[in-house]
């Protein structure tokens, strides 16, 4: 185990009692809609991505069309792809298999973290410090997701949906220590307010809706 590693597990450590109150939401929505724990679980291994796991609950409670369900997921998860080539830019040259097998496990928190510990780490260093973010952060989303099932409707429906509006709050707190200039400033809080709507209007794709407009302004914005 190297110095970059432990550096990840370290900082991936901050992350594991949001990782947890925010898959235990995940847990208790797919309970409440009858969803199968096994197949709520999986979910949680496979999608690995709350947002995009809340809206597909939602589909399924309205919907049994698996394609339109997947369709969802999909959508919602296309974020992922674009953080995925940011990270290949900044580890150092990779196998493709395994740079493959760690991109499944890409979160919005692990690509953060990661990014902003670029700033003032070797690149060579980067992708063992990414790892260890995930080996904390993953398993925490597993628990999280378990113990939501466990307590399956025992707890109000309100807590699922503060759950979800949880993120916008963990994210501003996860980025207050390293934004400094007026762009990223200005995006983190348009996020924060913005969020909440529109995950009460548009359950699943607040954050993503919030994170375009949020993109969009502070791009005409200047320094």
């Amino acid at each position: 185990m190297n110095q970059a590693f432990r550096a990840g597990l370290k900082s991936g450590s901050t992350v594991v009692p949001t990782f947890i109150a925010i898959f235990t939401g995940v847990g208790i929505a797919a309970a409440v809609v009858g969803m199968p724990a096994l197949t709520t679980l999986l979910s949680t291994w496979t999608i690995f991505a709350a947002p995009a796991q809340f809206a597909m609950i939602d589909i399924a409670h309205q919907s049994s069309v698996v394609l339109q369900i997947i369709t969802v997921g999909i959508l919602v998860n296309l974020r992922f792809f674009v953080m995925s080539l940011t990270l290949v830019a900044l580890f150092p040259p990779l196998p493709r298999r395994r740079l493959a097998l760690w991109a499944q496990l890409v979160s919005a928190s692990s690509y953060l973290i990661t990014f902003f510990h670029s700033r003032r780490a070797p690149r060579e260093e980067l992708f063992d410090f990414y790892r260890g973010v995930v080996v904390m952060s993953f398993p925490a989303a597993v628990i999280g997701t378990a113990l939501g099932i466990w307590f399956g409707s025992g707890l109000p429906a309100l807590f699922t949906f503060g759950a979800a509006l949880f993120l916008p709050i963990y994210f501003s707190l996860l980025l207050s220590s390293e934004v400094r200039r007026r762009r990223e400033i200005t995006a983190v809080t348009l996020g924060f307010i913005a969020t909440p709507p529109l995950e009460l209007l548009l359950p699943g794709w607040g954050l993503f809706i919030a994170a375009i407009a949020a993109g969009l302004v502070v791009g005409r914005l200047r320094e």
